[in-house]
């Protein structure tokens, strides 16, 4: 099932049959995926842990709309605070290293994928290696989340 519009902000979440707290998953963001569907994962812990991780992103106090992807993605990385920024997700993202920021009501999302480990899940392996930067409202997570939440209610 997917839930929302791929080009704005959709989650993908199939129920695992063995387990209805469990499936696997992945969230769409401008027609980019983030994570892995191959993965399988809780669905309370692991795939509205990370929308919960995504709507409660930090503003950020600086104009980033000049920088480049990679100079933006840079900045997040050599930051004293990167915690405070990054997304940790779950299992199903941990092939990826991104960082989230609110800025005006949206959400925005800047990630690669990692090269540091070889890569296992096979949608992952042709993935393009250049920094994804996207974004949605809020507002579009919170009530994709609650969908979700009601769809899959145990």
């Amino acid at each position: 099932m997917i839930v929302g519009n791929k080009k704005s902000f959709a989650v993908e979440f199939t129920q695992s049959e063995s387990n209805p707290k469990m499936g696997y998953g992945k969230v769409w963001i401008q027609n980019e995926f983030y994570g892995t569907k191959e993965d399988l994962i809780y669905f309370q812990g692991y795939l509205i842990s990370l929308l919960d991780e995504l709507i409660n992103t930090k503003e950020i106090d600086f104009e980033f709309e000049k920088l480049s992807d990679s100079e933006l993605f840079e900045c997040f990385e050599n930051k004293p605070n990167r915690d405070d920024y990054l997304i940790r997700g779950a299992t199903f993202t941990d092939d990826f290293i991104a960082y989230g920021f609110e800025k005006n009501g949206d959400v925005n999302l800047i990630w690669k994928i990692r090269n540091d480990k070889e890569i296992l899940f096979s949608d992952l392996i042709d993935y393009e290696t250049e920094i994804k930067f996207c974004h949605t409202e809020k507002l579009e997570i919170e009530n994709i989340k609650s969908e979700l939440q009601e769809k899959n209610s145990l």
